[in-house]
């Protein structure tokens, strides 16, 4: 079984670990039209399914977000239509979601880093040195894609 971490968000991600840890996929979040594309979505998640090997999605790892101070009405109402989508895509397909706060997945995957995008940037780097977060015509690693293989870590390591 695939484990699937979803970073929501405009510059958000979606990543794939199989059971032993490996990635097996790694994706920036569809976007089109200023929002998250839910047809793109689908399709990265149906592709995901491989009933033949037994690769399926086992579950999606998606943080428990709120509100965040100083974020104005409209780009959190944006936000959170984006995360609804998200958890609807996931829903359709039949697909088990497990919401978990950012504080509680970065104090299991993040010991000893810091707690914020940098940490998460790090972990990745020294957990999955071959993992490309660097997307073509970009200089820095996509921080959403980290915290999405970060995410489906934490969906994979028993508890």
């Amino acid at each position: 079984m695939l484990s699937l971490g979803i970073d929501p968000g405009l510059r958000g991600g979606l990543a794939a670990l199989d059971a032993a840890g490996t990635v097996v996929g790694l994706w920036p979040m569809p976007v089109a039209g200023g929002e998250i594309h839910a047809a793109g979505l689908a399709d990265r998640l149906r592709s995901l399914r491989c009933f033949d090997t037994h690769q399926d999605i086992g579950r999606v790892t998606l943080e428990r977000v709120g509100a965040m101070p100083k974020q104005g009405v409209s780009s959190t109402f944006t936000f959170g239509t984006g995360w609804g989508m998200v958890r609807g895509v996931c829903a359709a397909l039949g697909i088990p979601v497990v919401l978990v706060p950012p504080t509680v997945w970065k104090k299991q995957v993040l010991v000893g880093l810091p707690h914020d995008k940098d940490g998460a940037l790090r972990y990745c780097a020294n957990r999955w040195p071959l993992a490309d977060l660097i997307l073509p015509g970009c200089r820095k690693p996509h921080d959403g894609m980290a915290d999405a293989l970060c995410l489906a870590e934490y969906g994979r390591t028993p508890r």
